[in-house]
């Protein structure tokens, strides 16, 4: 054991050098390096849908819209020039969120802003197109309920039935409601992640120790094996 660790005081005596300067010059450089590549940024668009309200069972429901947004017949409709691959790509990266029972937050995050944006306007927008025909079919299957039920005559026993059924349908056209978008689309910026220089100076170091030591102990360990 003695022997052991005379070589070892020796091997580092005769390699002081490079065990000082393989720690420091990697240190120096995981530094450096971080301010010499630009960091990549990302870009994040987001917009916030206040959810229509006419009994449609998906473009109504909370639950069932972020199962819409991200499912492949919607984003084709959507996004009819995007390739397949780019399509799951885009699914990874939209994210919708249930805020309340008739809110919704769509968010999209890219490293191209332009892409960012036009990405979440065409899902957004197609969503509101789509809905506010669906809006506007019930409104006026209500409304022709209405005029008819307006237009009829009625014996006397029937004008009570009549004038309930009348207040329930106008009841619920005046509650029907398409969507809308409550906060218009913003996109804020972000660098990208990763580690600041200071700590990758430390990991320099740290990488920069362990091959000294490996430097100063292998070969005795080999000596040892032989």
């Amino acid at each position: 054991m003695k022997d052991i660790v005379i070589r070892l005081a020796r091997r580092i005596k005769k390699n002081i050098i490079w065990i000082i300067l393989v720690p420091l010059i990697l240190g120096v450089a995981g530094y450096i390096l971080p301010s010499q590549i630009a960091d990549k940024k990302s870009y994040t668009a987001e917009v916030t849908l206040a959810v229509g309200s006419y009994d449609h069972p998906i473009y109504n429901s909370t639950e069932e819209i972020p199962l819409l947004l991200r499912s492949d017949a919607f984003l084709k409709e959507a996004l009819p020039d995007e390739k397949d691959e780019d399509l799951a790509e885009i699914k990874e990266k939209l994210t919708v969120k249930s805020e309340s029972k008739s809110l919704l937050s769509l968010s999209y995050a890219d490293q191209d802003q332009e892409r960012t944006e036009s990405v979440l306007n065409a899902i957004s927008s197609t969503f509101l197109k789509n809905d506010q025909k669906l809006f506007e079919e019930r409104e006026a299957v209500i409304r022709r309920s209405i005029d008819a039920l307006e237009g009829e005559t009625v014996s006397e026993d029937s004008k009570v039935d009549k004038e309930r059924f009348l207040y329930e349908l106008k009841n619920t056209q005046l509650n029907l409601k398409a969507a809308s978008a409550v906060d218009s689309e913003t996109v804020s910026e972000a660098s990208g992640g990763g580690m600041s220089p200071k700590k990758k100076a430390v990991l320099g170091v740290l990488i920069g120790i362990t091959i000294a030591f490996m430097f100063v102990v292998i070969p005795e360990f080999f000596r040892e094996s032989f």
